[in-house]
């Protein structure tokens, strides 16, 4: 027999979860208004767009917006050097931080976790506090104006350290000793073992750091001086600021353009990103 006051316990937490699904969906709904308009923008002529009040009808539907895009000749280019840049930079997350995180989890050394806190401690600091000696150390290497040079600043990133290491740390010891009895080294350990176990943590990597470099626009803009060697946000500003459009409307679509492939990838790897944290954010 049930208890008297399940049943109503049960309807209160019907009750409280339907409450929830619907405040997370009308802050869901708040935050979408921006791209919704933002989408039904691009299809619109000027005038339409900046009339007042709002229309979310385009009338008439025009895809005006894209073909001045791609009318632009450098766009192209500046959609292949963002890719090229991105590219590079989840490849050398992926790499360069799953080492140092698997090293700072798994290996034994000395000043380990000294080290591992200065890197924590780096965090802190603003990031334009090292453009300059950045910029220095580029210049030095002959690497100004260059999409490899833009690349080397990027290649490792503390937060995907801390977060690997989070990630190596979760394994549970008894495989690590297993593969030891095995014979298995600490470099065989880390390719047969840890970086197939760590998929979902690589995963949230490599989202975030494809998401932080296909929209960087500061280091960009710094470290690149030639029209056809920008990236998208960059050259989409170049653009506008040199007068190539007088309305909104092909920014609006651009913008739609180069945030495709960041909505693309989220909903690809959603399923790992959503793991890893989870994951990471239980192991202190």
């Amino acid at each position: 027999m049930s208890r008297p006051g399940r049943p109503k316990t049960r309807v209160k937490k019907k009750l409280w979860l339907t409450i929830t699904y619907i405040v997370l969906s009308f802050f869901a709904f708040i935050y979408l208004i921006p791209f919704l308009r933002s989408f039904v923008a691009s299809f619109m002529t000027w005038e339409q767009a900046s009339a007042y009040p709002p229309e979310w009808i385009p009338n008439p539907f025009t895809l005006e917006n894209y073909l001045k895009l791609f009318r632009l000749e450098l766009f192209p280019r500046w959609i292949l050097n963002t890719a090229l840049y991105a590219g590079l930079i989840v490849a050398g997350n992926i790499i360069f931080t799953s080492m140092a995180g698997y090293a700072f989890a798994r290996l034994e050394f000395p000043g380990r976790d000294a080290l591992f806190s200065a890197l924590l401690a780096l965090l802190m600091v603003p990031a334009f506090i090292t453009l300059v000696p950045n910029y220095i150390i580029i210049y030095k290497l002959g690497l100004v104006d260059n999409i490899l040079g833009l690349a080397l600043l990027g290649l490792a990133n503390v937060s995907s350290i801390f977060l690997m290491r989070q990630y190596f740390l979760s394994i549970p010891h008894d495989v690590f000793d297993a593969a030891r009895l095995d014979g298995c080294g600490p470099v065989k350990a880390y390719f047969y073992i840890a970086l197939p176990l760590a998929k979902p943590a690589l995963g949230a990597v490599a989202v975030y750091q494809f998401l932080g470099a296909w929209n960087a626009f500061l280091g960009p803009l710094i470290f690149l001086r030639s029209p056809e060697n920008f990236t998208l946000p960059v050259g989409l500003s170049f653009a506008f600021a040199r007068s190539m459009w007088t309305e909104y409307t092909p920014i609006i679509a651009g913008s739609l353009v180069a945030a495709a492939p960041t909505i693309i990838l989220f909903i690809v790897l959603n399923k790992y990103l959503i793991r890893g944290i989870a994951v990471t954010a239980g192991k202190g």
